[in-house]
C-alpha cells in the first residue's frame, strides 16, 4: 500500500494589515465626540459652519 504524506497547505494570501472595523467606528465616536464640544469660536478658527458641524457629528458611527 502506498505511503501518503499530507502537508500544509501554503498559507493563502492576507490582505494588507490596516485599522479594524471597530477602531475605525471607535476614532469616529471620539472625533464626533469631539468635534461637538467645541466652543463656536473654535469651529469658526477650524472653517466649520455650524450647519456643517451639525450635519457631521449627526451621523451614525458606521457611516464615513
Amino acid at each position: 500500500m502506498p505511503t501518503v504524506t499530507l502537508s500544509a497547505s501554503p498559507a493563502s494570501p492576507r490582505p494588507a494589515p490596516g485599522p479594524s472595523v471597530l477602531r475605525l467606528w471607535l476614532r469616529r465616536i471620539h472625533t464626533r465626540r469631539a468635534l461637538a464640544a467645541l466652543h463656536p469660536d473654535q469651529l469658526r478658527d477650524i472653517g466649520l459652519e455650524p450647519w456643517a458641524l451639525r450635519a457631521e457629528i449627526d451621523k451614525p458611527f458606521w457611516r464615513a
